[in-house]
């Protein structure tokens, strides 16, 4: 049964920002709301089903062995000193109330007040209706999922090592990994490395009788990088002996067999599949306007026509202020950034400081995010478009043709200087 929301003592006239989801969004919104909001400003509550942040991009050396799980982990109490922690995952939003739904892993629901509603829940695991792909692939969302790999692979090892069947020994060292995405190429090549290794350790098993595949329907791998970039490592993955199919898809995957678009069939016990992700299923259930699935937002990271909510990181479709129509990727790197921007939001919208644009500019290998939608104004000793230093007159900066106060960058307003915290 759903309770009344429970407050904090003495909280009662304070303004409340929820945060819904602990992963790079929501975590950086919740640390950065700390530094500007006075504790009597609002209090600040953070619900999700996990108490750590996971660094989701590290979880294939976890999978690996390279890194311990606890060294991918950072706990919410141990760093977040005022935000008080709800255990469980948004379940239900009503707007007009100000009231969400929040229920932890024994099903009990809580109503939670809210004020200003930071929508971060993070992502799932896309699976398309393959036949048996629900049943047999394996993920690499989750810390448990990257245990659960690890163990897999040590398993069928030992599997191969014991059969005396030529044949079976061949599918148990048969891997196949689905996706060339990020997370795809770096399980396949950590993976491969580790069993290499550990292959020494079976007496029976040789190294000749490992087999890594690689399977996308792009036409590369690692598109995100670029065709030199993806060139690249699509030869370093060739050279160390795993095979990449391009253009390639799953049609059935059984216990012991994954049967691909080219006719083939591998004989495998291990499907890992790591084709891409989708928002947490509750954004579709909120009611809010979507695209393509992920919550529509402004440049402010404010979902457009709803007061006071907020949505970032891999649930939102934040606008790519570099690329015009287009949207930032679903990456760790953006939905820290964007945490950050929606907590200046957030704090401005309370009476605290200034709210910011978020975008993306790369200049070298900087990155920076929160450009002023105020009037332009130096700020800084750096142009917060180009990222040079402005020039000994101060009047411009390195490559800017106009003065600092109308500088000609393609930047809204480049006011914040490009090393500063935002």
């Amino acid at each position: 049964m759903n309770r009344q929301p429970e407050r904090l003592p003495a909280s009662n006239e304070r303004p409340t920002v929820l945060i819904a989801g602990s992963g790079f969004g929501g975590f950086h919104a919740a640390r950065e709301l700390e530094r500007r909001l006075p504790a009597e400003a609002a209090d600040i509550v953070l619900a999700s089903p996990d108490d750590h942040l996971t660094y989701g991009p590290l979880l294939p050396n976890v999978a690996a062995g390279v890194l311990e799980p606890r060294h991918v982990a950072v706990a919410l109490h141990g760093e977040l000193r005022r935000t008080r922690y709800l255990t469980g995952a948004l379940t239900a939003l009503d707007i007009p109330g100000r009231t969400a739904n929040v229920s932890d892993s024994d099903g009990k629901v809580s109503s939670v007040h809210w004020d200003r509603l930071v929508l971060a829940p993070g992502a799932v695991t896309r699976l398309p209706a393959i036949p048996g792909l629900a049943e047999h692939a394996l993920g690499l969302k989750t810390m448990t999922a990257a245990i659960a790999l690890r163990d897999h692979v040590i398993r069928q090892l030992n599997l191969a090592d014991a059969t005396d069947d030529a044949a079976e020994r061949r599918a148990r060292a048969t891997f196949v990994v689905v996706g060339a995405g990020y997370t795809g190429v770096e399980a396949a090549a950590q993976l491969q490395l580790f069993s290499q290794r550990a292959v020494r350790r079976f007496p029976r098993l040789r190294r000749s009788d490992l087999r890594w595949v690689l399977v996308d329907v792009a036409d590369q791998v690692l598109s995100e990088i670029g065709p030199f970039l993806g060139r690249r490592a699509l030869a370093v993955c060739r050279r160390r002996g795993m095979q990449v199919r391009l253009q390639t898809t799953v049609e059935e995957v059984t216990q012991d067999a994954v049967r691909l678009s080219d006719g083939e069939t591998l004989r495998s016990y291990t499907l890992i599949w790591a084709a891409g992700i989708k928002p947490e299923p509750v954004i579709e259930r909120l009611g809010l306007p979507l695209e393509k699935g992920r919550l529509r937002v402004e440049a402010t990271l404010q979902v457009p026509g709803v007061d006071g909510v907020y949505a970032l990181g891999d649930a939102a479709a934040v606008p790519d202020l570099t690329r015009p129509g287009r949207f930032t990727a679903p990456t760790g790197q953006h939905a820290q950034r964007q945490g950050r921007a929606v907590a200046r939001n957030v704090s401005a919208s309370l009476g605290y400081g200034t709210s910011v644009r978020t975008g993306t500019t790369t200049w070298g290998r900087r990155s920076i995010s929160g450009h002023s939608v105020r009037s332009p104004a130096r700020s800084g000793s750096h142009c917060g478009d180009c990222l040079r230093p402005w020039s000994p007159a101060a009047t411009t900066c390195w490559r800017c043709p106009a003065p600092p106060d109308g500088c000609g960058c393609s930047w809204v307003g480049c006011s914040t200087s490009s090393y500063r915290r935002s």
